[in-house]
């Protein structure tokens, strides 16, 4: 655009140059079709830039918004990130470039891939601080995202389901293959934090024991399964309601968990010898073979073939069934004892010990709550907790506590003990009720997990 106002502005984009101005990079791109102009956003407008090589591999990151933030260092660190998943796939890496599009502001969070770049969104204040030398657990989680929609430069962009070959724009694409794109993305991409220096062990086993927390509280797990989960996307995980938690289960995360088990299972039975990566690593060779989308069957055969196991009761277990993955027993292979206590408050998500403390568990109404001008709104009610019990769903509005008005439902129970009955009223929609709620602990399903003397080694293993 033509003014003043506009003078500063610059284009960023991985497309192909053809005539640009190298100063702000407006010109003239070129792509070869429309699904590779689609593949590479555009950003037009302010915006700060850092540059490094990894692998040899030019890499921008761009971000706009306000903020305060140390961009060198931000460059460093996904410089150790990028250079980790380059060699662990092999060189040289797909691109001949790669851009980061990074947009900050306030309460937002997420990422898209695509073929040489990325658009992702957080909050400003996750950007590391300048002179800071720690890394803050806003920092880690961009970072985790960072390397997730990375890592899809092979693990999506490259290698795909064939039902997305080619992605026909005029309807949903369905695959039982979810798990394997998303949900291993999702064990690497923290995993990536630990192999490339930037974590330790300990703080790896604190996500991952927050993954295990957030799967075994959902019921929906008993009553979906990771193939069905990975199908079902576009009907059921995109359109969630208040009680999605009762009756879906995230192949992000519990496709995270079985890849995780599925690297313990052949970590154990091949002796050390072999693991995920060299699963990994077959499947890459295979689409720098033909170039093709895997059917779907075919993921599960690459990894039997490449490792040489019987790995077929495992896939039916994880991908096929309800029943919980064998976590505690893969994880004590490597040196990780994982164990199962009631949370300790609403804020606990579970995390890494010393030594299992066995506190008795608090009260719970089994809800997850949201903030309402007229009291305190049920977001959730839960499979099996007491509110489920009493008749009380989503969208309820509780009032009052035995005649004491809402405001922290938690807090309100504490004094009490299991097995007392309390009365709660509550709006549904614009009729006040009443319910009489039988109190019950908390459930045992925060993951507690310990490390061994010489445990985890699996972890920081390249």
């Amino acid at each position: 655009p033509d003014g003043k106002f506009y003078a500063d502005w610059k284009v960023a984009t991985s497309l192909p140059a053809a005539d640009i101005k190298k100063k702000s990079g407006f010109g003239r791109y070129q792509a070869s079709n429309y699904d590779e102009l689609i593949d590479h956003p555009v950003e037009l407008g302010n915006f700060k830039k850092v540059s490094f090589k990894a692998c040899g591999v030019p890499h921008e990151f761009v971000v706009s918004g306000r903020f305060q933030g140390d961009l060198k260092r931000l460059a460093e660190d996904t410089r150790k990130i990028c250079e980790y998943q380059i060699q662990l796939f092999g060189e040289p890496a797909p691109f001949d470039r790669y851009v980061f599009m990074l947009f900050v502001g306030k309460d937002i969070y997420g990422g898209l891939e695509h073929r040489a770049s990325t658009a992702l969104v957080a909050n400003r204040d996750d950007l590391p601080a300048p002179g800071a030398a720690e890394i803050s657990d806003g920092y880690l989680k961009l970072l985790g995202l960072i390397s997730h929609e990375y890592f899809h430069s092979w693990n999506v962009k490259r290698m795909k389901p064939a039902a997305f070959t080619p992605y026909d724009l005029n309807r949903e694409g369905h695959t039982r293959l979810l798990w394997a794109f998303e949900g291993i993305t999702s064990y690497y991409d923290d995993l990536a934090l630990v192999r490339c220096g930037l974590i330790d062990e300990k703080r790896y086993l604190g996500l991952l024991a927050e993954t295990i927390t957030g799967v075994q509280r959902g019921a929906g797990r008993l009553k979906q399964t990771l193939e069905q989960s990975s199908f079902e996307a576009w009907t059921k995980y995109y359109r969630q309601d208040e009680n999605s938690p009762n009756s879906i289960v995230s192949y992000y995360t519990k496709g995270s968990l079985a890849a995780l088990a599925l690297d313990l299972l052949i970590r154990r039975d091949s002796k050390g010898k072999q693991s995920l990566d060299d699963v990994m690593r077959a499947l890459w060779a295979k689409w720098l073979a033909d170039g093709k989308g895997l059917e779907e069957d075919e993921w599960e055969k690459i990894a039997i073939e490449a490792t040489g196991l019987k790995l077929k009761p495992f896939f039916d277990l994880a991908l096929r069934s309800t029943q919980d993955l064998p976590l505690a027993e893969l994880l004590a292979s490597q040196g990780v004892e994982l164990k199962f206590e009631a949370a300790q408050g609403a804020s606990d998500r579970g995390g890494v010990v010393d030594a299992f403390a066995g506190k008795p568990a608090p009260l719970t109404l089994g809800v997850k709550t949201a903030a309402d001008a007229a009291g305190v709104k049920l977001a959730q009610v839960l499979d099996g907790g007491a509110a489920q019990a009493a008749g009380l769903s989503g969208g309820d509005v509780v009032v009052a506590v035995d005649k004491l008005r809402a405001v922290d439902l938690d807090k309100q129970i504490a004094r009490y003990q299991a097995g007392d009955k309390i009365k709660l009223h509550a709006f549904r929609r614009d009729e006040l009720m009443s319910f009489e709620v039988t109190l019950q602990p908390a459930a045992e399903d925060t993951c507690r997990l310990k490390l061994l003397p010489d445990g985890g080694k699996w972890i920081a293993s390249r």
